[in-house]
């Protein structure tokens, strides 16, 4: 609970994160998807954040996003609108005003009032704690009302893993997420399950097809990036236990799949251990988080320097950070 949260406050930085469910209870069904999804994207658009992809499942939920502190600096018009889109023309309970009402007190408004709202709302924008905070309440009031119940739905902090900002990294991060479904048994493919970005995006959503074509700058047109992504994820099929559990990616077809048609050559990596996406403070290159962005947040955690050096796997260049004096290589997946 006394964790520093690890930011990037000088420019964008994205971030794995995810919450669960209090008690790990099934309160995430069909319809209640539903909703959180819509939460999410009216939440992104208050927070000025972009999501770059999700996965909500019945007991918790992960999403990757890119977000800047830049999103703060915006003029009323931008709070205006953002405004509308969370509360809609429900009246705020904090401010108690609704999008005309806050147009117009901007405007119009005592300067000193004005000034006072304009900062409440900038500061709950370009940030991963305020995003996170506002869709876990966003989703919980409408929850408690729903179901005439009441109190937190959510078991603890949110998890958050500041990720290395490369294409090749992020659309690892989202092939991982994207997967949830089907390493959960609930889709034989992901883009069979509903609740994820990947198929939204082939649905149409024009925001995620950009967050996930920009994965693959050397793609023209986000169609053949999303083919290149579908490559990533699942090569030529998926394959389930014995017994039909454990739903997984066969790692052979993914091989396969990858080297037919896929330039980049990731596939190595998603046989990891899952926790290596999901744990720890931080996620990237040794030079990252020793010299770069990764190493400037780091180090405001006022630890020192690890004691030994890392010893980093032939080709395997990703290192993840618990704090500045708990780097662990990834382990190479070939072995």
């Amino acid at each position: 609970m006394g964790e520093i949260r690890i930011k990037v406050e000088d420019g964008p930085g994205v971030y794995h994160v995810t919450s669960r469910v209090i008690q790990k209870r099934r309160l995430l069904g069909e319809g209640q998807r539903e909703v959180w999804v819509a939460a999410l994207h009216r939440t992104a658009e208050f927070s000025g954040v972009e999501v770059i992809t999700y996965c909500v499942l019945e007991t918790h939920f992960h999403i990757l996003v890119r977000i800047d502190p830049a999103a703060r600096m915006c003029d009323d018009a931008t709070l205006v609108r953002r405004y509308r889109t969370l509360y809609g023309e429900v009246r705020a309970q904090w401010s108690g005003l609704n999008a005309d009402e806050l147009e117009h007190a901007l405007e119009k408004g005592p300067p000193e009032a004005a000034k006072r709202l304009r900062a409440r709302l900038r500061r709950r924008m370009g940030d991963v704690s305020e995003f996170m905070r506002t869709l876990r309440q966003r989703y919980t009031r409408w929850f408690n009302r729903a179901h005439e119940t009441e109190g937190t739905l959510w078991a603890e902090r949110f998890g958050s893993v500041l990720v290395q900002d490369t294409p090749w990294l992020v659309g690892l991060l989202a092939a991982y997420i994207d997967l949830n479904a089907v390493r959960a048994g609930l889709a034989d493919l992901p883009e069979n399950y509903r609740w994820c970005g990947y198929t939204e995006a082939l649905a149409g959503n024009e925001t995620l097809r950009g967050a996930l074509a920009g994965c693959f700058p050397a793609v023209k047109g986000a169609d053949e990036a999303l083919a290149r992504y579908r490559l990533l994820m699942l090569g030529k099929g998926a394959a389930a236990k014995g017994d039909g559990t454990g739903a997984r990616i066969d790692p052979a077809a993914l091989l396969e799949a990858v080297k037919n048609g896929g330039e980049l050559q990731p596939h190595e990596l998603l046989r990891l251990r899952v926790r290596y996406f999901s744990e720890g403070r931080a996620l990237g290159s040794r030079d990252w988080l020793e010299h770069g962005v990764g190493g400037r947040v780091l180090a405001r955690l006022n630890r020192p320097p690890p004691r030994r050096p890392v010893e980093l796997p032939d080709n395997v260049d990703l290192v993840v950070a618990r704090s500045r004096a708990g780097y662990r290589a990834v382990e190479d997946p070939r072995g």
